[in-house]
């Protein structure tokens, strides 16, 4: 049984049966639980009016009819999540236990309120191993990538990337190689991604989960791109660029962030098969790597200054473990 937080977060939030009212961003969800000095659960808003909301929760005449207009939708809604449900897709929300603290605590008021995910979803619940870059990659950068990968298995953690081509599909195909543990955050389909054989085996063998924070049928987009980049950085102990571009694309832009704002440790690939931004990358604060051991070093150092506040800082949405 589905709490009802939980479910009132899936009908202000998802983007499921939502024609004619938009969803709340990500940004207008958190801002929308602070009102009226912040604490609000979301079940306190439903089966109320307009004007009952503006009444006892302060909330703005338009803000208020939002929440009516997508609350109507609940019986749609909960058809929509059966069919998920019945194709191996689950919603996870922040008031689900295995929603990941650390997107709560890394991203603030840019975390997701929920996401979409086929698999192993206990997997979200561990800090991984961060690998992006280029699509473009070149086949020294495509073997940084793949050991990368390799020591995410041997050392018991996740593997975490995006999917997309090149750096990212390249890391994720060796981690299922290795049999290791995979974290997928998409920006495209996750329907379509789990027609693919490879991850289909990969999440039916227990050790990977997919997951998007957007529409399981969303087809990519820039934008989405850009949203997802955050959640790796906030998903991994330690992301590691393997390649990026100068002043452009998306890798470069997802690092420039995660560095400027704090989304989770950042290293950089300093040896052969470095993209041309990977230089101004160290620059502007990413960790300078140019081994395997290099890189061993630097998640050891993860550990040994403790994660403890990032489990600490959601104490009721399940802790965060530690590599």
């Amino acid at each position: 049984m589905r709490h009802d937080d939980s479910l009132v977060t899936i009908l202000l939030a998802g983007r499921l049966c939502a024609e004619g009212v938009q969803p709340f961003k990500a940004s207008e969800f958190w801002r929308l639980l602070d009102a009226n000095g912040g604490g609000m659960d979301p079940a306190v808003l439903l089966n109320k009016g307009e004007a009952q909301l503006v009444q006892d929760h302060g909330l703005p005449a338009d803000v208020a009819g939002r929440v009516v207009g997508l609350s109507q939708r609940a019986t749609a809604v909960a058809f929509e999540l059966e069919r998920l449900e019945q194709s191996g897709i689950r919603t996870v929300t922040v008031f689900d236990e295995h929603y990941p603290s650390g997107w709560r605590h890394r991203l603030a008021a840019k975390a997701p309120p929920l996401l979409y995910a086929a698999g192993a979803i206990e997997q979200l619940g561990t800090l991984g191993l961060g690998v992006v870059g280029s699509r473009d990659v070149s086949p020294e950068g495509g073997e940084v990538a793949r050991e990368c990968a390799r020591l995410a298995a041997r050392r018991g953690i996740p593997l975490v990337s995006g999917g997309a081509r090149g750096v990212d599909q390249t890391a994720m195909d060796a981690a299922f190689e290795a049999g290791g543990a995979v974290v997928g955050i998409l920006a495209e389909s996750l329907s379509r991604k789990l027609k693919r054989p490879d991850v289909r085996r990969a999440v039916h063998e227990g050790s990977t989960v997919i997951c998007t924070p957007y529409s399981p049928d969303a087809a990519f987009s820039v934008g989405s791109a850009m949203g997802r980049n955050k959640l790796i950085y906030a998903q991994s102990a330690l992301t590691l660029v393997v390649a990026s571009d100068y002043g452009t694309g998306g890798t470069w832009s997802g690092a420039t962030e995660a560095l400027k704002h704090g989304y989770g440790e950042v290293a950089v690939w300093r040896g052969d098969g470095e993209g041309p931004g990977n230089a101004e990358l160290e620059q502007r604060g990413a960790l300078p790597v140019a081994s395997l051991c290099d890189i061993e070093e630097r998640l050891d150092d993860v550990v040994n200054r403790g994660l403890e506040p990032l489990a600490a800082a959601a104490p009721t949405l399940g802790q965060q473990s530690l590599l």
